[in-house]
């Protein structure tokens, strides 16, 4: 008889809002970074992620973020968004353009709850990343593929524009509204830890390896994007289950197992 996960008393400290990161793809205008630091800060955020910026963290920036210049201070500076979220073991969008690839929506509220849930979920050292696209464009595909949700941010839909820092701050007002929200029930099995993202590319990388050879990505057309656009997809899906430690654990012996029979059939 499995045994089923029991509900536990939600244990988050009061603190989790600082496990969450503020992902700032390709900002164009240091103006727009330090709105976006004060934005944070007014909602209890302190974890900014700033990825390929095409905007220095200037006076300028500092002069708009005013008492939230700390956070500017201890920003980090990635070239991609995979490096960005490695360690994150969840990852948001936030974005008003239709994708292709179909994500699990969730309105501002709900999903201010399932990222207390996973943080929480995760430990002391588990953190979330929420994505901000670049202010002209939005978050590429490429970006997307990262993430595992979206985030609904709704406006009046003949004129839905929210610059760069209005949309921190109604993410991060959910947030801070979820903080203040009296502790409630989380379902987790004890022991469990969710897997990062980076342990996810990882897996991922490697049955992409195990796979090149046995002609599967040739199968419907050999077009040059085509493996890519197999893996993106498979990575979703991984995202979407949210899968624990363990779990990807057993994948990755499964793929040993699979390299290592593989090499001595060859041999033979």
């Amino acid at each position: 008889m499995n045994e089923q996960p029991s509900p536990i008393t939600d244990q988050c400290p009061d603190n989790w809002l600082d496990r969450v990161e503020i992902v700032l793809c390709q900002t164009s205008m240091a103006e727009n970074i330090g709105a976006a630091a004060r934005a944070m800060k007014t909602m209890g955020l302190s974890r900014m992620v700033l990825v390929s910026p095409r905007a220095a963290v200037d006076d300028r920036a500092r002069a708009v973020a005013t008492h939230a210049a700390e956070i500017l201070d201890r920003a980090r500076v990635v070239n991609d968004v995979e490096a960005a979220v490695a360690d994150s073991v969840a990852v948001w969008a936030t974005t008003a353009r239709s994708r292709r690839l179909t994500l699990p929506l969730h309105e501002g509220r709900e999903a201010a709850s399932v990222i207390r849930r996973q943080v929480c979920d995760a430990g002391p050292a588990g953190r979330v990343s929420i994505l901000f696209g670049a202010e002209r464009t939005g978050l590429t595909n490429a970006e997307l593929a990262v993430a595992d949700r979206l985030v609904a941010i709704h406006a009046n839909p003949e004129y839905p524009v929210l610059n760069l820092a209005q949309a921190v701050q109604l993410v991060g007002y959910e947030l801070f509204h979820a903080a203040v929200e009296p502790p409630g029930v989380v379902e987790m099995a004890a022991g469990e830890v969710p897997v990062t993202r980076g342990e996810l590319a990882t897996l991922c990388r490697r049955l992409e390896g195990l796979l090149e050879p046995t002609g599967f990505f040739a199968v419907g057309g050999a077009d040059a994007g085509r493996v890519e656009r197999l893996m993106r997809r498979v990575r979703v899906m991984l995202n979407r289950a949210e899968p624990r430690r363990e779990e990807v654990q057993i994948l990755q012996g499964m793929i040993t197992a699979l390299e290592r029979h593989g090499s001595a059939t060859g041999k033979e």
